[in-house]
């Protein structure tokens, strides 16, 4: 159903034989974020910011359609020879609106902590994913696992690790990997706003005041 979309990787057939479900997708030259990086190094932070509009566009076109990726990670984001991007590999996808459990398929620092559950998974997951991912782009470094960062988020403020960034962009990036969901973007959208235009659309939550200061 998603054929028009141009940083996402194009399912052209799917059968099923051998009690096995197969997907025959296009083929695609570039290299992986992974083996880029293993080439090269960090990526250079604006540039690759840059080239993240369109495939944001492409992952909120699926999330409105009702599917989630759960699988957004280094080696499943391509890097093509035209300097564009494809998100490679539906094998965890699943739709948001059958109210099913989902399986518990993921990858340590890459995905968030409703992800090791199978409930309450939805765009804020691949958010969360896609924000590690762009972590580690650009410092080289794997975030902690979620879990881990419940009991002590250590997490290296991207700037301090000489990350061409502003702090607009900081913000955004590491509001999108917050712990909980709901300290989450709740869309690429917002996430896009925040990301490229400094937009506050997702205010952080405020601490209670103390009883005396309500009265």
């Amino acid at each position: 159903k998603q054929n028009k979309l141009k940083s996402v990787v194009q399912v052209v057939d799917f059968f099923s034989t051998n009690g096995t479900a197969y997907l025959v997708m296009e083929y695609l030259d570039g290299e992986t974020l992974q083996q880029k990086m293993q080439r090269e190094g960090r990526l250079p932070a604006q540039k690759f910011i840059a080239m993240l509009k369109p495939l944001m566009a492409d992952i909120g076109a699926l999330h409105e359609s009702g599917i989630i990726h759960r699988d957004i990670s280094p080696d499943n984001i391509m890097w093509m020879p035209n300097d564009t991007l494809k998100l490679l590999d539906f094998g965890c996808a699943r739709s948001v609106e059958d109210g099913k459990s989902m399986s518990i398929l993921l990858k340590h620092g890459f995905a968030p902590v409703e992800q090791y559950q199978t409930r309450g998974q939805g765009p804020w997951t691949d958010i969360y994913s896609l924000c590690a991912t762009i972590y580690y782009c650009l410092t080289g470094k794997a975030p902690p696992q979620a879990l881990d960062r419940l009991m002590d988020d250590e997490i290296i403020l991207p700037r301090r690790l000489g990350v061409d960034l502003t702090e607009n962009q900081e913000r955004a990036l590491l509001r999108g990997m917050g712990i909980k969901q709901h300290q989450r973007f709740r869309s690429i959208e917002e996430f896009h706003a925040a990301l490229y235009e400094g937009a506050d659309t997702f205010p952080a939550e405020q601490p209670e005041k103390p009883e005396e200061e309500k009265k």
